[in-house]
């Protein structure tokens, strides 16, 4: 009697295992469809073979609209958590390098190699110089400082012979003509004086030590931190859609699972 109450469950759990050891080999096989007489037979070829391109099309369509989308991307990078791993990982190495004698030109193509260094500095100094050149340009310096110049210049003539011929019309015709002077100067070389100080200041700060610099600027250093993390913000911010749009991750997810290899797929998962 002991014995007929397990006969029923072991003889259910073999018929189970059977049957799903047939299930799970119909998922993956056969590889291809067989056919009889031009007939393809039913359930041939098996189902992850036979969808196997559809499957990945839906996928890659959820991994990059649902899971890793911008929203997504974007909430993670700009986390307080990122900000804080970053925010440590710039003090641990500041920790360790800042009485090193080598330079940030050293430490820079440590990085990217010489090649890729010195295209990387070309590319900032001309980006820098358009962005000061086109500001510069915005802040219609000609008079603002025509208006600082005539006023100084009155003033120093106060008090002069020349004082009595000071007049509204001559300090208007002042400010015209100087601010004139300052926008031929600034349209003519003011883009190249920009670069020059640039490239000057650029390569004055690579060949600084960095022990010099944080000795030099300790005090600015969380200041420092958080132009880092406000520069970080902002390009993640301007970039991270186009980044996410080169990198087609639906795409990248459907070419890895068509690339997968069914059987050995099958092998894992058996």
């Amino acid at each position: 009697m002991t014995i007929e109450l397990f006969i029923g469950p072991l003889i259910g759990g073999i018929i189970g295992l059977i049957t799903n050891g047939i299930a799970i080999r119909m998922l993956f096989r056969p590889l291809k469809a067989i056919k009889l007489l031009g007939f393809t037979l039913p359930f041939t070829p098996g189902l992850i073979p036979k969808e196997k391109n559809r499957i990945a099309k839906s996928l890659g369509n959820v991994v990059a609209g649902t899971l890793v989308n911008e929203a997504v991307v974007k909430k993670g990078l700009l986390s307080q958590e990122m900000d804080e791993k970053i925010t440590r990982a710039l003090n641990t190495w500041i920790e360790k390098n800042h009485d090193s004698e080598q330079t940030l030109r050293e430490i820079l193509f440590s990085f990217t190699g010489e090649e890729q260094g010195l295209d990387l500095l070309d590319k900032t100094t001309t980006k820098i110089t358009s962005l000061s050149y086109e500001r510069m340009n915005n802040l219609q310096l000609g008079n603002v400082l025509s208006e600082v110049a005539v006023v100084e210049i009155v003033s120093n003539l106060q008090g002069s012979m020349f004082a009595m011929l000071i007049n509204d019309s001559l300090i208007h015709s002042a400010k015209v003509k100087i601010a004139e002077i300052i926008d031929h100067l600034i349209e003519s070389r003011g883009e190249e004086i920009l670069e020059n100080i640039v490239n000057t200041e650029t390569e004055s700060l690579l060949d600084s030590k960095l022990c010099d610099l944080y000795n030099r600027y300790e005090a600015k250093l969380p200041e420092a931190t958080q132009w880092v993390l406000s520069t970080y913000h902002q390009v993640v911010e301007k970039n991270i859609g186009t980044m996410l749009h080169a990198l087609d991750l639906s795409q990248l997810v459907e070419d890895q699972i068509n690339g997968f290899d069914v059987l050995e797929f099958e092998k894992n998962h058996s």
